[in-house]
């Protein structure tokens, strides 16, 4: 009994052996795969799987425009109260208080023309209370309306950041906002935009005004008597070899032009250190010697030039044959107009005071009738020698052979 034990007790052992045997063999592989294995890499991390790579590049690109999203957002939020329509009601008021009180000072400076400027001045000061009224409460009517739509915007985007699907969505809902508060501003503008355009015109016209009674102050010239400033306005005589610049005056009896214009006088290293004023009445021609008036707009790298041609009916010692200008700040179609009304008397109808345009008419019939039965004079009354011609405009003209001045 013991014997069999023991045999069976052997064969166990042969039969474990095995089974030892490929433990032994698979633990060897193991460590051999371990020591052929790739070495990591220098970073020390591990290569990271496709499908992790495509979720990451997934979330970057929500992030991307989650941002973008709340950047839009963050400027319409900033259009919601319509503040820049606001300021654009305030600006008219101020801009009506402002006319009357430069005109009332134009007025007293001795500017004669502009007819109507103080009549347009009482229409806006009576349209305006009520527009404005109608606008602010327009106003706040819109501003109501988009606040709600803005705090649904806000909390949808609230949502899309939580949720990508939702970001789409969210973009058109703040798109429509985008389009909602320029409609809205559209609407409120166009309650008071007959009253702001009128006033925007007459503050320019009175400023213009006021340009030429500055430049005149400082002018090295005087107006004769009964003259009367029209016009001013900033040019460059590009006909004159030195191409001078300065200022064009026109009056209800001349034309000037006068260098006000600042030279270096002293240069290093190619700056100017010292400046120097000139200041120069170059030419004057009175306003019925203008025969012709020619403009053209110049086109040249991205700019524009604003050319007046002036053509005279005869060459006097004043003036030097045809002028070309370049004018500044103004028009030559402006200034073309204002030159034919000037001298055909035309420029009087506007004058501060007239009466209006029918006794206008028959008033000016009267003086071409007084004026046929008056005669000019034709020679020098102190040489007897033939006169220069006679223009519309002209308060005394000088005898070419003696110098003596005669009164028209």
């Amino acid at each position: 009994m013991t014997v069999k034990q023991s045999k069976s007790s052997a064969d166990s052992s042969k039969r474990k052996s095995p089974a030892r045997e490929r433990d032994s063999s698979s633990s060897g592989r193991t460590l051999s795969s371990r020591i052929s294995a790739p070495p990591p890499t220098s970073s020390g991390s591990r290569t990271t799987p496709p499908q992790s790579a495509a979720v990451g590049s997934q979330s970057e690109e929500m992030a991307s425009r989650l941002a973008s999203l709340r950047t839009s957002w963050d400027r319409v939020a900033g259009t919601v109260a319509l503040a820049s329509v606001h300021e654009a009601i305030d600006k008219v008021s101020s801009s009506v208080d402002a006319v009357g009180v430069d005109l009332e000072s134009l007025r007293a400076r001795g500017y004669r023309y502009g007819r109507d400027w103080e009549t347009q001045l009482t229409t806006v000061r009576r349209r305006w209370p009520q527009q404005r009224g109608q606008a602010l409460q327009l106003l706040e009517n819109e501003r109501r309306v988009l606040e709600r739509s803005a705090r649904d915007v806000e909390t949808m985007l609230q949502r899309a950041s939580r949720d990508a699907g939702l970001l789409n969505t969210t973009q058109g809902r703040v798109s429509d906002l985008e389009r909602s508060v320029r409609q809205a501003d559209t609407r409120v503008r166009q309650t008071f935009s007959g009253v702001e355009k009128q006033t925007t015109t007459l503050a320019e016209q009175v400023r213009d005004a006021k340009f030429v009674l500055d430049s005149l102050d400082s002018a090295c010239f005087q107006l004769l008597p009964d003259e009367h400033a029209i016009a001013a306005c900033r040019s460059t005589w590009t006909s004159d070899r030195e191409e001078p610049e300065g200022l064009l005056f026109l009056t209800d009896a001349r034309i000037i032009f006068e260098q006000r214009q600042e030279v270096a006088k002293k240069k290093v290293l190619f700056i100017t250190t010292k400046k120097e004023l000139i200041q120069e009445k170059l030419w004057e021609a009175p306003i019925g010697s203008v025969d012709d008036v020619e403009i053209e707009d110049q086109r040249a790298f991205l700019q524009r030039r604003e050319m007046l041609t002036l053509r005279f009916n005869e060459r006097t010692r004043e003036v030097p044959g045809d002028i070309t200008l370049q004018l500044r700040g103004t028009t030559n179609e402006a200034w073309r107009t204002l030159l034919r009304r000037t001298k055909s008397g035309e420029i009087e109808g506007d004058r501060f005071g007239a009466p209006p345009p029918k006794e206008q008419l028959a008033a000016q019939v009267e003086a071409e009738a007084t004026e046929s039965g008056r005669e000019l004079p034709t020679v020098c009354p102190n040489c007897n020698a033939p006169l220069p011609a006679i223009f519309r405009g002209m308060k005394q003209v000088r005898c070419d052979y003696c110098d003596a001045a005669v009164n028209l």
